[in-house]
């Protein structure tokens, strides 16, 4: 199960005084900040992890690599991790 986020909203001048303990909960805890200025927010914090699945997840080869395996699983031409790893087990011993 992946780790719950917790986004906050957060001052500037909050994040000024306190940026290493933000950038500790944004990549321990998946922590992400919106942060304002005047009230207004105008950043957003989180850490890299976060970042990287977002841009992996906008990645149009990447969306077609889901569709093909969504479209195969609907055709029952999936297998669970368990039947695959057994068949890879099979395969090892015999070859």
């Amino acid at each position: 199960m992946p780790a719950r986020t917790i986004s906050s909203t957060v001052p500037a001048h909050i994040v000024r005084s306190q940026l290493g303990s933000i950038l500790k909960k944004a990549e321990s805890h998946k922590a992400r900040f919106v942060i304002t200025r005047s009230g207004k927010p105008t950043a957003v914090l989180l850490g890299i992890r976060d970042f990287d699945d977002m841009l992996e997840e906008l990645d149009p080869e990447f969306q077609k690599s889901l569709k093909v395996a969504a479209k195969e699983y609907r055709g029952g031409k999936a297998i669970s991790l368990r039947e695959y790893l057994k068949e890879r087990s099979v395969r090892r011993r015999a070859g």
